[in-house]
């Protein structure tokens, strides 16, 4: 009966254990259900942000869900891991994940107050594991899944590769993750440069970053990390006199920076960088929000700080002429939109109340802008304002946007004839005409003084802009078709009708391939096809895909340096573009071209100096509204085109040289009167350029003698 008994107990003990063996087992794949797999461990990869980089290195955005960048361990100030260690697990390097000792003490506590919290205690590779692959709650199940993969992890890694892991996880606030962003956002330095106070005060930081912000609650931040200091100073990190001076001194914060829209530095720009990276994404295998590529690109900060003050400096000016303008009548109109019960005299009244007017004006009329500087060598664009305010308006007018240029189109039309060998000096009735519109209507163009009669040269004639002579130009000694084709060798992409009307800009174009256009000119007749990216870098600053320039000759040099010596000559006394030397003093060799569509509805100025070129457009979104009367390309675009070139040369210290013809250039004495070469008894003898190829070789019919005797004779331009 006994042995019964003991069998008895002894089969339900061993049931018992069984039971509770199959518990543990099926409790520890529980635990084991939702930790990470082994492949996770192995492939740590965090969501870094992508940094794009002017040309000179300088960060102008980033490209990030969680604002993070990698930093190895060898670049992170050791003062900075010192202050980490001695706040969060100073016995780091001793234990193989979990501390026992650490963890008793902390259950001790809570038996001892009869309650159980899953909370303290935790290493520093506990608090990667809950970061990386465990949820926030607080659990006890999380707590042992969390110890778990803490010993797993220090399996898989080196004491240095969590510590690095660690730092570059951690969320400091104000949309910081790791230790990099952290010290930009806080200090703008680098992980490597961290002061002692500093860094003791990031370490504080992600126990709880809301909490110790040092920007809304300085004073709870400074007690935390005195707190880091003092920790520091016991385990004898430093001394008591450095921990003394340290604590006393201030927080030395510098304000975050805001990733809202329109902030920063070239918004449009890098929005068109985003967009061209997007677009390569899943051929180059990568993702921009999360795989802290670096950017680098052809913008300039210093030029794009330019472009932005000359934008700024001009355009409020602008606005209130456009605004004064603005007809009266219409003016009622609007407000008896917002007021219809109004009565004649109430209307009246609010149309004295000048900043409710101001408003109207500002939301009906307002003036919105487009500049673009590119490297013609290279076709680098160096500064880009897409717009007044990034922020109300992404649609880049720089890039986007397609506008009747009027006369700016008009160096292209050159351009065809200069390449078919017309010298500079033909002579071309400045005469009524009538030409043939794209819709079939019929049109006279009229030049913008007014004037007519009169032969005029080629170089008069794209000096003084007038209207008449181009439309002669286009029908009497080239085609449509032809101009068209040669806007199309100067990188020109729109939709352009092949009628009369051409000649005069009828045709829409973007911004950025008119300066494109332009730019072959100074680059002796080279088209450099506009570029944002020079290279694209992993995380470890790896080259995963680099761009050189896109280049081919579309012209000759000598017609590109005739056509840059006749848009030399629009700057210069007399042409349209003089206000550039005489209201704005800019001195230095340039060449240019303004442009002013029907009724002042767009305004422009086209041109280069050796160093860069320059288109600007100012005009309203809606193409049926007018700038106002007399709001031409060189009263309402020149300002901004001279104001950025003036801040460009004296911001990059660019220095003045003249444009050097080529060797097929030779001169030639010319009589004004005749446009053919001058004899003794010309009496307006000047030095025009030819292209050897094309040499003047008619005498003057008008007047006679024998040649002329060389002495100096007045400029060409």
């Amino acid at each position: 009966m006994a042995k019964k008994k003991r069998w008895f107990v002894i089969s339900i003990s061993v049931g018992i254990g069984l039971l509770i063996l199959a518990g543990g087992i099926r409790y520890y794949r529980f635990l084991l259900s939702e930790m990470p797999s082994l492949e996770q461990l192995e492939s740590y990869d965090p969501k870094l942000s992508t940094r794009i980089l002017d040309r000179n290195g300088e960060v102008i955005k980033e490209l990030y869900t969680q604002r993070r960048f990698y930093a190895p361990l060898a670049d992170i100030s050791p003062v900075m891991v010192r202050a980490l260690l001695a706040i969060e697990d100073h016995k780091f390097y001793y234990h193989w994940g979990i501390r026992p000792e650490a963890l008793a003490a902390v259950l001790v506590k809570d038996v001892a107050k009869f309650r159980f919290r899953p909370r303290g205690a935790s290493t520093i590779t506990q608090q990667l594991a809950r970061m990386l692959y465990l949820s926030r709650e607080r659990t006890i199940v999380r707590k042992l899944r969390e110890q778990l993969t803490a010993i797993l992890i220090e399996r898989h890694y080196s004491k240095d590769e969590i510590l690095e892991m660690y730092l570059t996880q951690s969320y400091f606030g104000h949309g910081a993750y790791g230790v990099g962003a952290a010290a930009k956002i806080f200090f703008s330095t680098s992980p490597a440069q961290l002061t002692l106070t500093q860094a003791a005060l990031i370490a504080g930081l992600p126990r709880s970053p809301s909490g110790y912000d040092p920007l809304r609650h300085p004073e709870r931040a400074k007690k935390r990390r005195n707190l880091v200091l003092w920790r520091m100073r016991k385990l004898g990190y430093i001394n008591e006199a450095v921990y003394r001076e340290t604590i006393a001194s201030e927080l030395e914060l510098l304000p975050p920076e805001t990733e809202e829209a329109g902030e920063g530095i070239a918004p449009y720009f890098t929005e068109n960088v985003r967009q061209i990276l997007s677009r390569k994404a899943a051929d180059l295998g990568f993702d921009p929000y999360h795989d802290g590529l670096t950017i680098e690109t052809t913008l300039d900060a210093r030029l794009q700080a330019c472009a932005d003050s000359a934008v700024a400096e001009w355009m409020p000016e602008l606005q209130r002429q456009v605004s004064k303008a603005y007809p009266r009548s219409e003016l009622y109109d609007l407000l008896r939109e917002l007021h219809p019960d109004a009565t004649s005299s109430q209307l009246r009244k609010l149309a004295r109340n000048k900043e409710l007017v101001d408003s109207l004006l500002q939301a009906e009329m307002e003036v919105q802008v487009a500049l673009i500087a590119i490297d013609p060598a290279t076709g680098g664009i160096l500064a880009m304002v897409g717009g007044r305010d990034f922020a109300l308006t992404k649609w880049n007018r720089a890039t986007q946007m397609v506008r009747q240029p009027g006369s700016a189109f008009k160096p292209i039309l050159f351009a065809e004839l200069v390449d078919k060998g017309l010298p500079l000096s033909v002579r071309v009735p400045n005469e009524p005409v009538v030409v043939e519109l794209f819709n079939g209507e019929i049109w006279a163009p009229q030049n913008f003084d007014s004037s007519v009669g009169g032969d005029v040269s080629l170089r008069k004639a794209l000096k003084k802009s007038l209207n008449l002579v181009s439309v002669r130009l286009l029908r009497d000694y080239t085609t449509p078709k032809d101009v068209v084709l040669m806007a199309r060798r100067l990188g020109v992409t729109t939709r352009i009708d092949a009628v009369d009307a051409l000649a005069l800009g009828t045709s829409g174009m973007i911004p950025l391939e008119l300066v494109s256009a332009y730019g072959v000119f100074q680059t002796g007749g080279v088209l450099a096809r506009p570029m944002y990216i020079t290279r694209i870098l992993d995380e470890f600053g790896q080259t995963i895909a680099e761009y050189s320039p896109q280049r081919s000759a579309v012209l000759s040099e000598e017609t590109a340096f005739l056509m840059t010596s006749l848009l030399e000559s629009v700057t210069e006394f007399g042409g349209t573009g003089i206000g550039l030397r005489t209201r704005f003093h800019f001195d230095s060799t340039a060449a240019g071209k303004t442009g002013t569509t029907d009724d002042f509805t767009d305004a422009w100025f086209v041109g280069f100096t050796p160093h860069l070129a320059v288109a600007v457009w100012v005009g309203l979104d809606d193409p049926s509204k007018t700038l106002g009367e007399d709001q031409e390309g060189a009263h309402a675009a020149l300002p901004i085109w001279a104001r950025f070139v003036k801040m460009a040369y004296d911001t990059m210290g660019y220095m003045d040289k003249p444009f050097v013809p080529p060797d097929g250039i030779v001169t030639a004495k010319v009589c004004r009167e005749s446009g053919k070469l001058a004899r003794e008894g010309c009496p307006d003898v000047y030095i025009e350029y030819f292209n050897r190829k094309y040499p003047l070789e008619e005498f003057c019919p008008l007047h006679i003698g024998s040649t002329l005797p060389d002495r100096k004779w007045p400029s060409i331009l």
